[in-house]
């Protein structure tokens, strides 16, 4: 005898609309707090740079400065869990415009690493201490908030795989969806 498929497996309609429901407001506080987070990248690394920055273009920077080693575009779109790499090439471009980051000599002819010139280095520093006198600050005041943020960041490191088995799901046999 075969074992069900997932769509033969009969749902509780009542425990799925109570997941839906749960999953739909998670998903609005998602959206709304990666506006804001690239909110304050953008607006903090723009007034610090004295020029405008996207909130890519602060995270690629503060990824080149990352651990202070150069990185290439493969490493930075991995750590930053992006495969829009003509962003991340602008960004790129954009960052050396403003001589935040510059190129150096990879292992290889091929390779092409980036590293943060002092300018950068600067402008990460000093983003580090905003971010301190502005958020570290706040979240010092909350009772039990580092052990709430350490849940937190594994409760969404945990949705993330989801996420992302959802969207390869999808992209390798899309499912039919009932269309009007």
């Amino acid at each position: 005898m075969n074992s069900p498929t997932a769509n033969e497996i009969p749902l509780d309609e009542t425990a799925t609309e109570v997941a839906e429901a749960a999953l739909t407001e998670f998903e609005w506080s998602l959206w709304r707090i990666s506006a804001a987070f690239v909110r304050w990248q953008s607006e903090c690394a723009s007034e610090l740079a004295g020029s405008g920055l996207s909130g890519l273009d602060t995270a690629v920077l503060h990824t080149i400065r990352y651990r202070n080693k150069p990185k290439g575009l493969a490493e930075i779109s991995r750590l930053l869990g992006r495969d829009d790499t003509a962003n991340i090439q602008y960004a790129i471009k954009k960052l050396q415009a403003l001589q935040l980051i510059e190129r150096v000599k990879g292992r290889s002819r091929k390779d092409t690493l980036y590293v943060p010139t002092r300018k950068g280095s600067k402008l990460t520093q000093d983003y580090r201490t905003l971010r301190r006198h502005l958020l570290i600050s706040l979240i010092q005041k909350m009772d039990h908030a580092e052990k709430g943020l350490g849940d937190a960041t594994e409760m969404l490191e945990l949705l993330t795989s989801f996420y992302d088995t959802a969207a390869r799901r999808v992209a390798i046999a899309p499912h039919p969806v009932e269309r009007d």
